[in-house]
């Protein structure tokens, strides 16, 4: 089919829609082996509709796309509701010289396949004037000034010119696609004075289903009174009781097309620019043709059932673990829970991919700049926080982002297929998780809310690391002086009573020193206050590198300072106070300042007893340091 070397085809997709996109997920895979491609999906849970900010954050999926890598780029443009996002995808892509196959959307610069909608619409509508000689109908087109609906408007148009039938312009309505504006519609041809129509053919299934409750809760039978045909064969659809006549869609053949587009532009052919696949009429009851196969009435409801089943244990599991996920205090405990919650999927292969730095980026000193916490896009560099090969977890490790993920290349010769899905909470990127499927299709409904179920717990352990950051640095300057980075007044009586009651309940000697800058002022009025600020800043040291390891170090505030701690004897108290003094008059021979930095010290050196408060320990050597403070004082003015 194509040669032996295997190709890797990116395949671009987007929206939660079961029916369509897993159909074309299946084709995709069914193909890749007889073509010899490998093919990676980048999945945007969101149809990317409203671009705010939770659409910011899905379609980064789409920048993880390494063109260097891929041989091919298919890229489901109907699933995408923002053609500036298709756009960058195909501009980046022909930037590389990749071929692009759009499918469902003809776009320039790509190879698009198209369904050949108009035959199988023609048909229908044939089918009901030639066999069941319809001659009143109706017409629910989808969104007014949606392509496709206009275009399958126009088609019902002219089936009716070329059969001479006149349309009557209030036989015609929009229902949007789905059953809410469905509904209005009909309300309004209930009460239209025309003649009721013999037929409605609406252009899509959903509408079809929508119509035909209407009919029955009005009294209408059908096929008897009204026919009903949709549009596009979904399952709902083809098991309706009776089934709706509507079009099946031969995504197969779509997905073979691509494939074989891709495939003669690897052996040097040149495919045609743009590829039919022929939609074809699928008849049912809803049209009064028999029903020559019966559908498994007990089959379909059971299946309807375990599905509901599974769907609703999901949920509870879903509940349990965000519940579970966000009430753990470190990232090491929210990936080991996230391990046992991932046997949801029963993917041989599953990936946990986190941006550069999210665990262990600086904290934010500015608690109130936004920018500091705005992460948007992919690192250079991504964190392999959790990969499972089949049932076994694997180390963690770092990997250049372009890799897409580590050892991808040999990860592919045991795979055909992996998909990666955005994590992200807004327009905050996490990172990306990726899974590989072999057999049965993960569900992607599942996938979704798994995946933003494990990005909330994220970002919510990130938020619990950075209030325990802000509270730190708020209790931190809430007890420490801001010039010096001494305790305050404040955080010294905090840390010094416990000291205090220790050294009394010991019977151990305490040392209280006060000390008092001299001449501040006149450092200050002569050099500035910048000057000033060095003085104090220089006693602090002086304080800090003197003192033992459980000493506390204190500002009271402008000149004055206190030391305290405990000793194992009190000739340490006179040490220290020797120590810091021989700091002072380091600074003093080495700064080259017009002045000299001087203190006064006060010292008590006692073991504390119940007559005796802290309070009062200070006050003695506050008293002693000012009497210093005084002898200075004479000593200068001699």
């Amino acid at each position: 089919m194509s040669d032996t070397i295997q190709k890797i085809i990116a395949v671009c997709i987007a929206d939660i829609n079961e029916e369509y996109n897993d159909n074309f997920l299946r084709a995709f895979h069914k193909l890749a082996s007889e073509y010899h491609y490998k093919i990676l999906y980048f999945y945007s849970f969101s149809p990317l509709y409203t671009m705010e900010s939770h659409d910011f954050g899905e379609k980064n999926i789409f920048q993880l796309i390494n063109y260097d890598m891929i041989h091919g780029l298919i890229i489901l443009s109907q699933t995408m509701k923002s053609m500036d996002v298709v756009e960058s995808i195909v501009q980046a892509a022909n930037n590389k010289k990749i071929p692009v196959v759009s499918v469902d959307c003809p776009l320039k610069s790509c190879y698009s396949i198209d369904f050949n909608y108009d035959k199988a619409l023609e048909d229908i509508i044939s089918h009901l004037i030639e066999t069941h000689h319809v001659q009143r109908l109706n017409f629910i087109a989808g969104t007014r000034d949606n392509v496709y609906s206009e275009h399958r408007l126009s088609v019902f148009r002219n089936a009716l010119q070329e059969h001479g039938i006149t349309l009557e312009e209030e036989r015609i309505g929009y229902g949007d696609f789905w059953a809410g504006p469905t509904n209005q519609v009909m309300d309004r041809f209930f009460a239209s004075k025309l003649p009721f129509p013999e037929a409605i053919v609406c252009a899509n299934d959903s509408m079809a289903i929508t119509v035909f409750d209407r009919l029955t809760e009005a009294g209408y039978r059908i096929p008897e009174d009204v026919i009903v045909t949709g549009f596009d064969g979904i399952q709902e659809a083809l098991q309706h009781t009776p089934p709706i006549t509507t079009a099946h869609h031969d995504i197969e053949g779509i997905a073979r097309a691509a494939y074989q587009i891709f495939a003669d532009l690897f052996k040097g052919r040149q495919p045609e620019k743009q590829y039919w696949v022929d939609s074809k009429i699928i008849l049912g009851g809803s049209c009064g043709c028999p029903i020559h196969s019966q559908v498994n009435q007990n089959q379909s409801i059971r299946s309807l059932y375990n599905k509901s089943d599974h769907t609703k244990i999901f949920r509870t599991n879903q509940i349990r673990m965000i519940a579970d996920l966000t009430d753990k205090h470190s990232f090491q405990e929210v990936f080991e829970r996230i391990k046992d919650y991932a046997n949801e999927f029963s993917s041989n292969r599953f990936w946990l991919c986190i941006v550069d730095n999210f665990l262990t980026e600086e904290e934010f000193s500015d608690i109130l700049e936004e920018s500091n916490f705005k992460r948007n896009g992919y690192s250079s560099k991504m964190d392999l926080m959790l990969y499972r090969d089949h049932n076994e977890w694997q180390g963690i490790m770092d990997f250049e982002t372009k890799q897409l993920l580590p050892n991808l290349e040999g990860v592919l010769e045991n795979t055909d297929n992996i998909l990666f899905f955005p994590l992200h909470v807004h327009e905050q990127t996490i990172g990306y998780a990726a899974l590989s499927f072999d057999g049965e299709l993960p569900n992607i409904s599942h996938c979704y809310q798994f995946f933003m179920n494990v990005s909330i717990a994220l970002e919510v352990t990130k938020a619990h690391r950075r209030q325990q950051t802000i509270i730190q640095n708020l209790e931190n300057k809430y007890v420490h002086d801001p010039l010096t980075g001494l305790f305050n007044r404040r955080g010294f009586y905090q840390r010094v009573t416990d000291i205090y009651a220790s050294c009394k309940n010991n019977q151990q000697p305490v040392m209280i020193v006060s000390i008092d800058l001299n001449g501040l002022k006149p450092i200050n009025d002569t050099f500035g206050h910048a000057d000033g600020d060095i003085a104090i800043s220089t006693v602090a040291k002086a304080l800090l590198t003197s003192s033992r390891r459980d000493d506390v170090c204190a500002r009271f505030g402008g000149d004055e300072f206190v030391v305290a701690g405990s000793l194992s004897d009190e000739s340490e108290a006179a040490d220290y106070i020797k120590q810091v003094q021989e700091c002072l008059n380091q600074f003093n021979a080495t700064s080259g300042k017009p002045y000299q930095v001087n203190a006064s010290f006060g010292l008590v050196a006692a073991v504390p007893n119940d007559s005796v408060t802290l309070d009062e320990f200070i006050r003695q050597a506050d008293e002693k340091m000012y009497a210093e403070k005084a002898k200075h004082h004479l000593s200068r003015s001699r």
